[in-house]
């Protein structure tokens, strides 16, 4: 049998990647474990993804994408919905070792730090779409600064990854959402400071097909 070529060859490595973290976190995710895995060659490899981080980038990238908003009808059904499927996320063992590996990066360097915040910025899609839903629905004012209401909703979430089980009590799922939503009523500075628009993830590695 042949080796797996173009989107078939993306996917392999993808997935032994995936597999590979999984099991064994990212110390043990080498070139050679993931070509011998996948059966893909290594050129192959370098030449989607250029090296064995710029891989992890990409398996990141290609989670995050996959994320929808789930348009329940309100805001806060939108956000209880989100809130709870974060909290399952960082349950599965792929979500947190690739959470782990990119804030130990982010320790790392600039550069790394720069990709924590892009990962983070497309995480945070479904969460913008909502807001903005809400706004065409006149539920928050439409100079609700998206920004960093995003930031208000992702943030106890990341505290409680990095220092708990990255899940919310039921009680703290509510204050959360009782907060929120109370900062994103009219006449508070979250709502007032301005409608920004959702800044661009810097860009993953890029890669050919």
């Amino acid at each position: 049998m042949g080796r797996p070529r173009n989107a078939d060859a993306r996917a392999a490595l993808l997935q032994a990647a995936g597999e590979i973290l999984a099991e064994s976190g990212a110390l043990a995710l080498t070139v050679d474990e993931v070509v011998r895995r996948s059966g893909v060659a290594k050129t192959t490899l370098y030449r989607h993804f250029g090296s064995a981080d710029g891989l992890i980038f990409a398996l990141t990238a290609s989670r995050v994408a996959a994320a929808e908003s789930p348009g329940t009808g309100s805001l806060r059904g939108d956000l209880r919905a989100i809130l709870l499927a974060y909290g399952e996320m960082f349950e599965e063992p792929l979500s947190r070792e690739l959470f782990v590996w990119l804030l130990t990066k982010a320790m790392q360097s600039p550069q790394g730090a720069a990709l924590f915040a892009a990962a983070r910025i497309q995480s945070g899609g479904p969460t913008v779409v909502a807001l903005k839903r809400a706004i065409e629905r006149g539920e928050i004012p439409a100079s609700t600064n998206i920004e960093m209401a995003m930031h208000v909703i992702q943030g106890p979430l990341i505290s409680k990854r990095v220092i708990g089980n990255g899940r919310l009590a039921p009680e703290e799922l509510e204050l959360l959402l009782n907060m929120t939503m109370r900062a994103l009523a009219g006449g508070s500075p979250l709502a007032g400071d301005g409608l920004r628009p959702f800044p661009s993830a810097a860009p993953y590695p890029s890669s050919t097909s």
